[in-house]
């Protein structure tokens, strides 16, 4: 299916091989996370988990829980910073930890499980840390011959076909026993697929279909382009050269096409450090949007967006006249990757240019515009079933947060009126990514649930939220609070078992 010789800058690793002049800054003589958290209760998301595996059979519910909301919350999230006397420096880096809460009987229950991938049992068994990784160098690194080989299995969560995975980007998803959220093995989509990336952000119709790309850099770098069936079987996968390519993590699928936004924060080949080091911030060359077609992954066309750096999108569609329109949250710059993000994991909450709605259209002839801007707002979700199709309503994270990238509220917007509703949870209190639930006799858009996780950092707990998204503004339904804290994760997935 592909000539595997392509990607042979794989074995060499996705993450770039370390300079020995950045040995100086390795994490071993920053502060660790249980330390700075006592420093500042907010540090306490990044401390790490109390053990890798936590049990809790009946959360303390504040509220009333909906009746008709039953199912499994799982998230993902990097967990385990602090290993072996090392604490890595950057938040991406922490090998990754699935938690699940139970809604059924009236009440909710909780798994937390490290996935322990063949890179952390390796570790565990050599008694340090082995590798060089996202923006962290390690003192006489154990070679990467491969991306799985520094797999953390850290980012978010796949439910379909019956197969329970744990998402990366940087290489294989990885296959989680549902029974006990144990780590049991790496997936492959087809013969010459092992090992390739695969997205943190697959995007999933109303009837099961699967897009999803990676991307390798090296000398020629590729993006990877998937098309996976309803029945979980590969339909087509395709590279795609790109230059420059830069750091991209989600993307959007319409009725007819795939978008692909390319910041310009973009690899040199060569550059010496860590794989985050060897990208450069390059506003002169824009962003840049690259449209496939679904039927053809040949049809191909660019798009020229002004420069900015953001990680998430809500949903993309298009209209009749082939005018794409989606929804990004971005930024100015990439400081929240290339310096916040790693401040945190020292023990300091800097700011950053923060992200904001902003809602851009592509139209056939070449030009685009941005037709709505909006306020900070990060983690965007939608209604799952109207994936590529239009859709009312985005649900994030908003709000002027303390730095501004810790937002402090959970919104609701409505892109047909412009309007936007929002509800402020009280101080010592930090939401995450919430994502929309329909209820069971749902008959519009927003009949349902808005259901994510918290830390209550002041107290040392995490829980659970469970809104009403048609009110948001009225505040939760219901809290469901655990009697220990949560490393701070990224995305989730609900599902009905």
């Amino acid at each position: 299916m592909l000539d595997r010789r392509q990607f042979l800058f794989a074995a060499a690793g996705c993450p770039v091989a370390a300079s020995p002049l950045l040995s100086a800054i390795a994490a071993p003589g920053s502060e660790n996370g249980a330390a700075a958290a006592r420093s500042d209760p907010r540090l306490l998301g990044w401390a790490g988990p109390l053990a890798d595996r936590l049990d809790h059979p009946a959360l303390t519910i504040e509220g009333r829980l909906p009746p008709g909301l039953q199912g499994v919350l799982r998230r993902n999230g990097p967990a385990v910073h602090d290993r072996h006397g090392f604490r890595y420096g950057h938040w991406f880096e922490g090998d990754g930890m699935l938690q699940e809460f139970r809604f059924a009987g009236g009440g909710v229950s909780h798994r937390g499980r490290v996935l322990m991938t063949p890179k952390l049992r390796r570790e565990d068994a050599a008694g340090r840390r082995l590798y060089t990784v996202f923006a962290t160098p390690v003192e006489d690194a154990a070679p990467v011959r491969r991306p799985d080989d520094v797999n953390v299995a850290n980012v978010s969560v796949l439910d379909h076909h019956g197969e329970l995975l744990a998402l990366w980007e940087g290489g294989s998803a990885s296959i989680v026993a549902r029974d006990s959220l144990d780590w049991a093995g790496f997936k492959s989509w087809g013969h010459g697929l092992e090992g390739l990336p695969f997205t943190a952000h697959p995007k999933v119709e109303a009837d099961g279909t699967v897009w999803a790309f990676g991307y390798v850099l090296g000398e020629k770098p590729v993006l990877l382009l998937y098309h996976i069936g309803p029945d979980g079987r590969l339909v087509k996968a395709r590279p795609v050269h790109v230059a420059p390519l830069g750091m991209v993590h989600d993307f959007v699928v319409t009725r007819r096409h795939l978008v692909i936004v390319i910041p310009p924060l973009v690899h040199e080949h060569g550059r010496a450090g860590t794989f985050l080091d060897s990208h450069v911030w390059r506003p002169e060359l824009g962003s840049r949007a690259l449209v496939v077609s679904k039927d053809d992954f040949d049809d191909r066309r660019w798009a020229q967006l002004p420069a900015g750096f953001g990680f998430h999108h809500g949903n993309g569609w298009e209209d009749a006249g082939g005018v794409i329109r989606f929804d990004h949250c971005v930024a100015a710059d990439p400081r929240i990757v290339t310096d916040s993000l790693r401040d945190v994991m020292r023990g300091r909450l800097s700011p950053a240019a923060p992200d904001h709605y902003t809602r851009f259209a592509l139209f056939p002839d070449g030009r685009t515009r941005i037709e709505e801007e909006g306020g900070p707002a990060e983690f965007p979700r939608i209604a799952d079933r109207l994936t590529g199709l239009r859709n009312r309503y985005v649900y994030m994270l908003a709000g002027a947060g303390d730095p501004n990238w810790l937002l402090p509220s959970v919104a609701k917007r409505d892109l047909e009126r412009g309007t936007e509703e929002s509800f402020t949870f009280a101080a010592g209190i930090l939401p995450e990514e919430h994502v929309f639930v329909p209820s069971p006799d749902a008959r519009a858009e927003d009949d349902g649930w808005l259901v994510g996780t918290v830390l209550a950092h002041e107290r040392g707990v995490s829980g659970i939220t469970v809104f009403d998204a048609r009110r948001i503004a009225d505040g939760p339904l219901a809290y469901g609070w655990l009697p220990y804290p949560l490393p701070r994760a990224f995305h989730g997935q609900f599902s009905a078992a």
